[in-house]
């Protein structure tokens, strides 16, 4: 969670119109108005790219059984940012110093993906036909290490794949102020990637 005056969001338009005492969030009207525009078209192209963006956090989703006997957990940097609405959880002057690292499951499982950002381990759980939207500090590189799916239903393994040597770099693949959206699908084992610009 931030705990600063957020000045994206349009839950909180309002609240940094109020007179606040040490300056407050310090915006005027126009330029409140210019930041909801560029959210919303922010907003537009995510959604133009991914149909469903996953509002579940991985860390308090139920995993398969299988994951659990085996030890392995969502593994998530703590600076890291869910993003489960982009008009409220991006702001709008940090895009410059980020990568928006989405994981879109489009394999009709549910799928538990490893990886290293910038060398650290990471574990996501990504819901069947859903997108997970991670904000992280501006990345170097991005090493996909496996994929594996589960019924949804009962949590049964179905598939597993290596992807060690997958690696996306910045900037030949994506840059600082991108978001990154990584897709899987069972109709090829090596994930396919589109960068967005998210800058104005």
């Amino acid at each position: 969670m931030r705990a600063r005056c957020r000045t994206a969001g349009r839950w909180l338009v309002l609240a940094c119109l109020l007179p606040m005492p040490l300056g407050g969030c310090g915006l005027e009207g126009d330029d409140i108005e210019d930041i909801i525009d560029e959210l919303d078209e922010i907003d537009l192209r995510i959604g133009s790219r991914v149909d469903t963006i996953q509002v579940v956090d991985p860390r308090g989703a139920t995993l398969p059984p299988v994951l659990v006997e085996r030890g392995d957990t969502v593994i998530i940097q703590e600076e890291v940012i869910i993003v489960d609405d982009v008009r409220t959880d991006i702001i709008i002057e940090e895009i410059p110093d980020i990568t928006l690292v989405g994981f879109e499951n489009l394999t009709g499982l549910d799928g538990y993906y490893r990886y290293l950002a910038d060398g650290v381990l990471q574990g996501v759980f990504v819901f069947d036909g859903e997108t997970l939207l991670l904000e992280y500090p501006c990345l170097f590189d991005i090493e996909l290490l496996s994929e594996e799916y589960f019924d949804p239903f009962t949590g049964e393994l179905i598939d597993s794949f290596d992807l060690t040597g997958s690696v996306f770099f910045n900037p030949e693949d994506f840059q600082c102020g991108d978001a990154f959206i990584i897709t899987f699908t069972l109709d090829e084992v090596f994930a396919d990637a589109e960068a967005i610009d998210l800058l104005p």
